[in-house]
């Protein structure tokens, strides 16, 4: 028996699904702490709306520029540190660990042995 999972993107803000190629996968920064957020296209406009008046009083001190990721797109993992996942992939691996049975969080590090588990199961 075959077994597929699906994946929807979902916009952190109204919970609303992304459709393919109508949001943007977002990464940013605050005080050493990075975050993603995944957004559709109104969102994402209001998002980089509201930060365009901090950003240009700013002064850049590091990255290069990057174009925005279409929602889904996978991320590159950057050379010498962890990788980073797809937030879809994550998600599906909590969905996955919530229907199993394990205990896990909506957010935070997910435990390697939940992981291994998803892993050897898929």
């Amino acid at each position: 028996m075959a077994k597929r999972v699906t994946t929807q993107l979902v916009d952190d803000i109204d919970g609303s699904v992304i459709d393919d190629d109508s949001g943007e996968t977002i990464e940013f920064a605050v005080n050493g702490v990075e975050y993603v957020i995944d957004l559709k296209a109104k969102n994402a406009t209001e998002f980089h709306r509201k930060l365009d008046y901090y950003i240009e009083h700013s002064t850049r001190v590091g990255g290069r520029k990057r174009k925005p990721s279409p929602a889904g797109a996978a991320t590159p993992a950057k050379t010498g540190t962890p990788a980073t996942r797809d937030p879809a992939q994550t998600r599906a691996i909590r969905q996955w660990a919530a229907d199993e049975g394990y205990e896990i969080s909506d957010r935070g590090r997910i435990p390697a042995a939940i992981e291994e588990a998803f892993n050897a199961a898929h």
